[in-house]
Order: C-alpha cells, then structure tokens, then sequence
C-alpha cells in the first residue's frame, strides 16, 4: 500500500476517533439538559418493543442529579480512555515503516501520550517503567508528566481537559499530515 493511501487512512482514523470524542461531549450536554428524562421517554417510545431498546432501565439515572452528574463524568472517563488508547494504538499498528516508527518517536506529544496512555490503562494511575522514570519529565503544551506523579490519578479538572484532549488530537493529526509521506 502508498505510504500517501496509508496517511490518509490514519488521518481518517484520526477523524473519526476526535467525532467520537465531540460526539459523546455534545450527547452528555444533552443528558444534562433540565428536559432530558422527557426527551428520553419522547425519543425511547419511538424504538420501544424493538431489540435494540434494551437500554430503557437507565431511566433511574436522570431520577437523581448526583448520579446524573456521576454517570456522566464516569462515561466522559471512558471516552477519553478509549480515544486515547485508540489513537495511540493505531498510530502504532498503522505506521509500519522504519520511517514512519522513527518520526512517531520523535513526535512533541508521543511520551506524553503514550504515558498518559498507560495511565489510562491502569485505573486512570500514573505506573511508570524504569525506562519510563529516566525520561521523566515528560511534556506536552503546558502540561508535565512528572516522577512526583507516580501512583497518582491522571489530573483531568486543570490538566487533561476537554480542550486540551481536542488540542492534542488536533496536534497528532497535524503532525502526521506535515510529516507522513
């Protein structure tokens, strides 16, 4: 396969990975709406009796705000641990060349992902290798991975924000557009 066909595959993975990110972001904006449980019930009798509606019993959710506010902060976790992982995995799998492995290496954001990666992998806790300590720190924008950290949650209020998850994708998928043949 042209590396060219390669590139635009990963930037369509790429793509596809920050839509799902946004995607989920706009949903649980709409959850949290005052006129979710009524949109639910509006929107779940269209599709009741049908089997893809098994998803009904979470009604008692929107029953109470602070299991609300807790659902949707755990779902927004679980996106951001799949869309990290995903894109780190695939930019892995996807650049096969000696090239291509050498220039993600060397990417500004690579350590700070694939740490923040392996966070995301161990209970959202910072485990660094021995081969990971002699690295430390690790940058990325304004944000630092330090030794200090270990065992330690990944920060997201102040640190891995929403933005600055939409900022490193966009700066992944940039990177591969100016530096992937």
């Amino acid at each position: 396969m042209p590396h060219s066909t390669n590139k635009e595959k990963v930037i369509g993975y790429l793509q596809t990975i920050k839509n799902n990110y946004a995607l989920t972001q706009a949903g649980i904006l709409f959850l949290a709406a005052p006129d979710a449980p009524q949109k639910f019930e509006e929107y779940y009798s269209h599709i009741f009796g049908k089997p893809e509606a098994q998803f009904g019993y979470i009604r008692y959710v929107f029953e109470d705000y602070d299991l609300l506010k807790h659902s949707t902060n755990e779902l927004r976790k679980s996106v951001l641990r799949n869309c990290l992982k995903e894109t780190f995995e695939m930019l892995k799998a996807e650049l096969q060349t000696q090239e291509e492995k050498e220039l993600l290496f060397r990417a500004p954001w690579y350590r700070f992902l694939r740490m923040t990666r392996n966070s995301l992998s161990h209970d959202f806790k910072f485990r660094f290798r021995d081969s990971d300590k002699s690295r430390l720190p690790v940058s990325w924008s304004d944000l630092t991975i330090t030794i200090e950290m270990e065992d330690d949650f990944l920060p997201m209020a102040g640190f891995l924000t929403r933005a600055k998850v939409q900022q490193l994708l966009d700066e992944i998928a940039e990177y591969i557009k100016e530096n992937i043949r």
